[in-house]
């Protein structure tokens, strides 16, 4: 897939309001807040229809209430356009014209965005590896995107129930439903990682070269037990926090070097690593996926990179029909440098 233009009206202090993409690496130089990552957010979300982070009420340009951010897409002999449309707590999608939900975006190929902050892969709270790991199968898979907003929906609808005094005739049909979506939702997730594994591993290795192995575990909250079974052995515990406390969203995705948990005994240089395999195993799994590349987007490339890793991602991009590469320094091998300053981007055709 490539982004064959980008338009955008009050994205966070983005100015240029057209951008025409061209094929190879081309690498956009700024300096600090001067819009880089928010050229390459503008880039993920018209490829994706979702948000790298924040919330869409952070996308827009203080003082505005909306905002718009556009791509036309090739995937391969085919043109689509995505439109998202950004207002205060609402965020629309339109796929060639027509509404759609976020999900069905994803059937293009998308993109991967590879950003200094995907240390708190490693270092942050078990959600940011879990919606990682979700994003990712919701991306390879409608199928997983829709049963798991179905699941989330039967949690909210438990918790609401487990808020009641009382017992409450309804909690067995959420139970059951619950266990039923949230198995499959499991059984996926350890699909997905049989593939994810080995790649990261490969990827943690070509990085590192320090002759560790990275492992991925689906740690589930429920332990070894079946749903159900959690479920009733966890009820007291339930209903003191009035919140469902076992399942696939309280479940976390372990990394390991050499059987020890990265999170907790990891050095920083061996967590960014670890969180640039995940990102390379993403991309591989999508160019899987949909038979081409996704666009890649690397973010600040200069930033806690070691002379090691940054020339790995440089050369996942010459190998990437497409990819836009930002730093406060270009890169040695990029086919074309931009600038950036306070949010207006200057394009060097030339």
């Amino acid at each position: 897939m490539r982004v064959r233009a980008l338009r955008q009206l009050h994205f966070r202090n983005l100015t240029t309001a057209d951008v025409r993409l061209p094929d190879g690496v081309t690498c956009v130089v700024g300096r600090n807040a001067a819009g880089k990552s928010n050229l390459v957010d503008a880039v993920y979300l018209g490829c994706t229809a979702s948000l790298p982070s924040g919330t869409v009420a952070q996308t827009l340009r203080f003082g505005e209430s909306e905002g718009f951010v556009g791509v036309a897409l090739q995937v391969g002999d085919e043109r689509h356009t995505v439109e998202v449309g950004l207002s205060v707590g609402r965020k629309s999608v339109r796929l060639d014209g027509q509404a759609v939900r976020s999900a069905d975006v994803a059937r293009l190929g998308g993109a991967v965005r590879i950003a200094p902050e995907d240390a708190d892969l490693v270092h942050g709270p078990p959600a940011l590896r879990r919606g990682f790991l979700d994003d990712l199968l919701a991306r390879l898979s409608l199928r997983y995107a829709l049963m798991l907003r179905g699941y989330h929906r039967v949690v909210e609808q438990r918790n609401a129930v487990l808020k009641r005094s009382g017992a409450d005739a309804t909690l067995p049909v959420w139970d059951a439903r619950f266990a039923e979506l949230g198995d499959e939702i499991d059984a996926l997730r350890r699909r997905a990682l049989t593939r994810l594994a080995p790649i990261a591993g490969q990827a943690y290795a070509d990085v590192a070269g320090d002759g560790k192995r990275l492992s991925l575990t689906l740690r589930r909250s429920a332990g070894g037990a079946a749903l159900l079974e959690a479920l009733a052995a966890t009820r007291d515990e339930e209903r003191a926090r009035a919140a469902t406390v076992v399942g696939p969203h309280r479940d976390d995705l372990e990394l390991a070097l050499d059987d020890h948990d990265v999170r907790a005994y990891g050095s920083r240089g061996e967590a960014r690593t670890a969180a640039l395999a995940l990102r390379v195993a993403e991309f591989a799994l999508l160019e899987e996926r949909h038979g081409t590349p996704p666009v890649l987007l690397i973010d600040d490339v200069s930033a806690e990179l070691d002379v090691d890793r940054r020339a790995y991602l440089m050369a996942l991009a010459r190998r990437t029909p497409q990819a836009l590469v930002t730093g406060t320094e270009p890169p040695p091998d990029a086919d074309r440098v931009w600038h950036v300053a306070g949010g207006r981007l200057e394009v060097d055709d030339a």
